[in-house]
């Protein structure tokens, strides 16, 4: 069941026995085993792709229902404890500065856990990669029934300068006048990029010349700390660097739209009980930052 209810999930025999780590021969037999056990085809198969029949639709439904009761079942004997593996994507940024002290306290909540992280910023598909839950920022959740996106924060990027690159610009006194500084940007290869920022109901759209553009928001924060231009940073990510004055805010007020984080998993693992406490336990985390903040 559990070899068939992946087959669904990943789409096709060779990608499911890439996650199982079997053959796609041994993955075939099971789910003709299961064909003859139910008397009945469960998939369409074809050289070129493989649909799921009518019958092979309810029985994953119930194989769904059957694992998680087995699963549940089994965690009677470890007086609740969890046990068993994670598999988690989180973005860079967030890996690198956060990521250790989340999972930390996961694993110390939850001793019996082992974790499989991926540190990435591109969008992944949770089925084919066999991620259980991902943490996304800035993306918005896909339109489908079959993800699940709990949010977990909302925060706003803010702009800032070093004191030296000020020393030699000057400091921008309106948001118009921030077009006539150059700016380093998340925007690949862009020559020019468009910030919108907020100042209560007040709107800005200011094209900025982009002198240099990176994926990477640790790289962003060290070019901006070394004076290369002005940049549109998180201001969690950077109010150490505000605070201790390595940095400094241009036109306080303003701030960009707000940021969404979002936790994404599948639907039919909302009820799976490492799913849910991680989720929980990233909700939990996410509140505490923003009431110490």
């Amino acid at each position: 069941m559990a070899t068939f209810v992946r087959v669904i999930e990943a789409g096709s025999l060779s990608a499911a026995a890439k996650q199982l780590r079997l053959s796609t021969a041994a993955v075939s037999r099971h789910v003709t085993a299961l064909e003859q056990e139910v008397a009945t085809p469960l998939l369409a198969r074809t050289t070129r792709r493989m649909t799921v029949t009518v019958a092979g639709q309810q029985y994953y439904e119930r194989c769904l229902r059957v694992l998680r009761e087995v699963d549940e079942a089994q965690s009677i004997g470890r007086d609740g404890r969890l046990e068993g593996l994670l598999r988690i994507s989180l973005p860079v940024t967030v890996g690198f500065l956060s990521g250790a002290s989340l999972l930390r306290s996961l694993v110390g909540k939850h001793p019996g856990l082992r974790l499989d992280v991926r540190l990435e910023d591109r969008l992944i598909d949770l089925v084919l990669e066999d991620v259980d839950v991902a943490i996304r920022v800035a993306a918005k959740p896909p339109l489908s029934t079959e993800i699940v996106a709990r949010p977990l924060s909302r925060w706003h990027r803010v702009v800032v300068a070093s004191p030296a690159y000020v020393r030699r610009h000057g400091k921008p006194k309106t948001s118009a006048a921030l077009a006539a500084h150059e700016s380093i940007s998340p925007v690949r290869d862009a020559a020019t990029e468009v910030w919108t920022l907020l100042n209560g109901a007040a709107t800005a759209r200011v094209r900025m010349k982009v002198r240099c553009s990176c994926n990477a928001g640790h790289l962003l924060r060290e070019l901006a700390l070394d004076g290369l231009g002005v940049a549109l940073l998180p201001h969690w990510f950077v109010a150490a660097d505000l605070q201790n004055k390595r940095l400094r805010q241009l036109l306080p007020g303003w701030q960009s739209e707000p940021v969404e984080v979002y936790a994404l998993y599948r639907a039919s693992r909302r009820h799976e009980p490492r799913v849910r406490v991680l989720v929980e336990h990233l909700r939990a985390a996410y509140a505490e930052s923003e009431q110490s903040a």
